[in-house]
């Protein structure tokens, strides 16, 4: 049985470190092999793009889900590199569903529900 834990907790700064030095040498040393890529350590978006986000979202929304992701090795500037999409959820019930994980089409009670991407992918732009 899964227990419940705390969402969005503070943690350590050096528990962090731990936590991306082990992504780093687990993850994403595995992705930059298999792809023969440099993959993505980081993303950054513009705290006023993230404002406008979660100030759009809809009364009835109940958080927000970020999915990890990976273009297609045809995007012409990121070929094969993750990414994040974050979109907005809503209560199904003891559930926080949302159009990837329900598979249901948004309609126009979902404004502000839709899917967001295109964050300063690091590497290229780690500055």
């Amino acid at each position: 049985m899964l227990q419940k834990t705390n969402i969005m907790e503070q943690i350590e700064l050096d528990i962090a470190k731990k936590m991306v030095d082990h992504y780093h040498e687990t993850r994403k040393k595995l992705i930059d092999k298999t792809h023969s890529i440099n993959d993505t350590e980081s993303i950054w978006i513009p705290l006023d793009n993230f404002k406008n986000f979660i100030n759009n979202l809809p009364e009835n929304a109940s958080g927000v889900r970020i999915y990890l992701a990976a273009y297609d090795h045809n995007e012409p500037h990121h070929p094969n590199q993750t990414t994040a999409i974050i979109m907005g959820t809503v209560n199904n019930g003891d559930d926080h569903t949302d159009a990837i994980a329900s598979g249901s089409a948004l309609t126009d009670a979902d404004r502000g529900l839709e899917p967001f991407n295109k964050g300063k992918i690091c590497p290229p732009f780690c500055s």
